[in-house]
């Protein structure tokens, strides 16, 4: 684990390290999987795990970080404490993993030593008796997730993708809506006076 300062717990970030800490220190460990070097953050899921409702947390391998450790990111649209604190176990059990099993036998090894129970699929492994009571007493210790969640559904939705329209010749560039790009036959640069617009040069 990194060196954090466990009593702390004013912001997300140093709540999520607390937690950690803890439930290594009464599941992980005495149990023969002691966590490794570990960032946690509250952030979007990324990928197709972003467009799924269900996941509430991510674990990234090593190998994706630049600084070589496990990143998990639990997301901003969850605020209950204890669900939080569930989801952060499920996560750590990958970063023992290292996210090399997915959610298959050497994941489940782990998770049913740490207290994770999978009966259905370890896809959505949550917290078993043991592990449940553990995760309420440090609940006790560290207090409420300071963290009010954050309602996507309001968000909305982006009607009019821009495209990039440049020279191909000069540095002169500008965006504009694909109904515009439509309506014209013009392809003079305003920058050099050539014939030259890419109008389909990205999206932005």
């Amino acid at each position: 684990m990194n060196a954090i300062n466990t009593e702390d717990t004013t912001t997300r970030e140093q709540w999520l390290n607390a937690v950690a800490h803890k439930l290594d220190t009464v599941a992980f460990t005495p149990n023969g999987y002691p966590l490794p070097a570990v960032k946690i953050s509250c952030s979007w899921a990324l990928g197709g795990k972003a467009k799924n409702k269900k996941t509430l947390g991510q674990c990234f391998a090593r190998s994706a970080s630049g600084k070589g450790l496990n990143e998990i990111m639990i997301v901003p649209t969850v605020e209950d404490s204890f669900e939080i604190a569930d989801t952060l176990a499920h996560e750590l059990a990958h970063a023992v993993d290292d996210c090399q099993n997915g959610h298959k036998k050497g994941y489940k090894i782990i998770c049913e030593a740490v207290g994770l129970d999978g009966s259905s699929k370890y896809k959505y492994a949550k917290a078993g008796e043991k592990l449940t009571e553990q995760i309420k007493d440090i609940l006790k210790e560290v207090g409420d997730y300071p963290h009010s969640a954050i309602d996507v559904s309001t968000v909305k939705k982006q009607t009019t993708r821009m495209v990039k329209v440049a020279c191909t010749l000069c540095s002169f560039s500008y965006r504009t809506s694909r109904k515009n790009i439509e309506m014209t036959t013009n392809n003079t640069c305003n920058g050099c006076g050539e014939d030259s617009l890419d109008f389909l040069q990205g999206q932005g």
